[in-house]
């Protein structure tokens, strides 16, 4: 790639200050069983917030994740990696003195349930929340966390989370769509040299924002593109996919949820659609993945955050603490979540307090904390991740082929 658009490999990690082997004791987790139901919560003042913290053992931080609804493992390895981190800061010796502890409601990938789940987080004196991780939801909530003022981290990568709201107390822990996109875009043309890109995207927040990025580099850049839209839900793609193949295109951006990219990816096969195919972090992690051929991903990239195939020491370590805990690899949703956990607990520890509006101001102020998913540094619009993954599927499975940084 272009050095004027992208930085070379990333560095191979250092280790996580905090990081501790995995602790065997019971789970410190709250869990909600039943945030279906309507839920109406006020948020106690700021002033009682902290000083509810300050005066208790714990250090409670809230977690939402859709553990039922259409995807309920995301919600769980959600739940496993943020337990983990928990395990294992605790077992280090907490932060300032205080052991983690979580508070897990479940916002059932819907809006309605995602409002109940984060009023419920923001009755409990919380000093921050992570998730939830889609965006739809993140951009349902935000203003209740603002109201609390209480920081919130979301995997969610909607560029409508920095460019229609202004919201302090919200911060971004992936790399949102206008990198990821781009990352796709430069990709396809660059280093695949393709002179024609489909983009086949979601119509939901999720597609719309990356198809706009990828349309204004392609625009800028002078290449051709054909556009395609589908639904949330659609069973059946044929009329696009034969647009693309009727329109010539020699390569196609994939940009969906899990069950439409598992769908695409049939189709694709099925209607003899044969280019190189970039899809969104979907296609390469477990849960979507396992549900395709794997003749169907022959010719299929990711751009993703994270892979268990990246040889990273601070990668391969995760992902053993992880295996040895619950029996599984980690894959995008342990991870973000994990990694979320650290950064709250690294801003406690810096802030020296449990303040809400001091581990707002430290996240604010996190330079080059090393996890598993990326070094997170928080930029001016609360951005901490500035790069992506490239993988290759090959037997069906995510193989590493660089991390790049998007330059500043």
């Amino acid at each position: 790639m272009k050095k004027s658009w992208l930085a070379g490999l990333m560095a191979t990690a250092l280790i996580v200050s905090m990081l501790a082997g995995c602790s065997s004791g019971a789970s410190t987790t709250k869990e909600t069983k039943d945030t279906a139901a309507s839920t109406e919560t006020t948020a106690e003042s700021k002033s009682e917030t902290t000083a509810a913290a300050d005066d208790s053992d714990t250090i409670l931080i809230g977690v939402s994740a859709s553990i039922t609804g259409s995807a309920p493992t995301n919600g769980l390895r959600t739940q496993q990696g943020a337990q983990l981190a928990v395990d294992e800061i605790n077992a280090a010796g907490g932060v300032l003195g205080k052991q983690l502890e979580l508070y897990v409601a479940d916002d059932g990938g819907t809006q309605d349930t995602g409002i109940n789940a984060t009023n419920l987080i923001a009755s409990q004196n919380v000093v921050a929340q992570v998730g939830p991780n889609l965006s739809g939801l993140a951009l349902a909530v935000e203003g209740i966390v603002s109201e609390a003022g209480y920081p919130m981290l979301v995997g969610a990568t909607s560029p409508k989370l920095v460019t229609t709201i202004n919201n302090e107390w919200l911060f971004r822990i992936r790399a949102s769509d206008s990198i990821q996109a781009q990352l796709a875009a430069v990709y396809a043309t660059e280093n695949l040299g393709c002179k024609k890109i489909g983009l086949f995207t979601n119509s939901n927040d999720y597609g719309s924002g990356a198809r706009t990025v990828a349309e204004e580099y392609l625009t800028e850049k002078g290449i051709e593109f054909v556009t395609e839209q589908h639904n949330t839900g659609d069973t059946d793609m044929t009329s696009q996919v034969l647009k693309l193949k009727d329109a010539g295109v020699d390569c196609v951006i994939v940009w969906t949820d899990d069950a439409e990219t598992a769908l695409a990816a049939r189709q694709f096969y099925d209607l003899g659609l044969d280019v190189p195919v970039i899809g969104s972090t979907s296609i390469s992690t477990p849960q979507v993945n396992e549900l395709c051929q794997p003749e169907w991903l022959d010719n299929w990239y990711s751009v993703t955050d994270f892979t268990t195939s990246n040889p990273s020491e601070e990668v391969q370590k995760f992902v053993e603490s992880f295996k040895a805990a619950y029996n599984e690899e980690p894959e995008l949703y342990a991870t973000t979540y994990y990694g979320s956990i650290y950064i709250v607990a690294d801003a406690i520890e810096r802030a020296g307090s449990t303040d809400p509006a001091a581990i707002r101001d430290a996240l604010a102020e996190t330079d080059g904390l090393v996890g598993p998913l990326a070094t997170y540094t928080a930029d001016d619009i609360r951005e901490m991740v500035h790069g992506g993954t490239i993988c290759k599927m090959v037997d069906g499975k995510a193989e590493f082929l660089e991390y790049i940084l998007v330059e500043e």
